[in-house]
């Protein structure tokens, strides 16, 4: 679950019910920086109630003659908690770049056409980075260690992204697209077998993590789904 670690990290701080969880979530902006849909907290707290990770504290009167429940950590939750921590911590899974793919066959397409596209992409990178830097520096007082160090990371990554798509932009305005040199493949014996001796620093480095197993879902009768509790 993507929200399982954002919930029961923010009720390390206290009891909340759900639409405080979503609130603290929405105003942190975790929809720009971290993969996950804020819109699902209500069923996320659901689970992990129904497994053991946090209970009810209470409940409160809301407007209307509503309520609505405050949630709070069990002892299982503090210690999932800490195993998501250390889990996400050592977590080395590739990150893919999006254009990779596109970037292995340049050299089939029509190189005006491509820069133009990367410019436009450039271009709306480089919109970012301003407002992101404007953010630090402004909330630098209040955030945590935690939280300027994703916004520092981000603003880094943003940077070196921008120089290194500038370059490419620049190389194909210039037109020097160059195909595979399948000649000089054979000789070193990567074409067209893929045997070849690679270098001693290359052979040195890990392969890439085993895919993760996912937690079985549990069986669930079927039933109609509870109504999110109310604002």
């Amino acid at each position: 679950m993507k929200a399982e670690l954002l919930i029961l990290g923010v009720l390390h701080g206290g009891d909340l019910h759900p639409y405080e969880i979503k609130r603290r979530l929405t105003a942190a902006h975790v929809d720009h920086y971290i993969d996950v849909d804020v819109g699902t907290l209500y069923y996320a707290v659901r689970s992990l109630a129904r497994d053991g990770l946090i209970e009810a504290k209470g409940v409160e009167a809301v407007a209307r003659g509503g309520e609505r429940t405050t949630y709070g950590l069990t002892t299982a939750g503090r210690a999932r908690f800490h195993a998501l921590m250390a889990e996400r911590l050592a977590d080395l899974t590739p990150r893919y770049h999006p254009l990779y793919p596109a970037l292995m066959f340049l050299h089939h397409t029509d190189p005006a056409t491509v820069a133009a596209a990367l410019r436009q992409r450039l271009e709306a990178q480089r919109g970012y980075y301003a407002p992101l830097k404007a953010l630090a520096d402004y909330m630098a007082p209040i955030h945590s260690t935690g939280m300027r160090a994703i916004l520092e990371n981000g603003l880094a990554h943003l940077e070196t992204e921008n120089t290194w798509l500038a370059k490419l932009v620049e190389t194909l305005e210039t037109g020097d697209i160059r195909p595979p040199d399948y000649d000089a493949a054979r000789r070193m014996g990567l074409f067209p077998t893929g045997q070849v001796t690679l270098p001693p620093e290359y052979q040195q480095l890990p392969p890439p993590p085993a895919a993760k197993a996912t937690r079985p879902r549990r069986s669930r009768r079927a039933s109609k789904p509870a109504p999110p509790p109310s604002p």
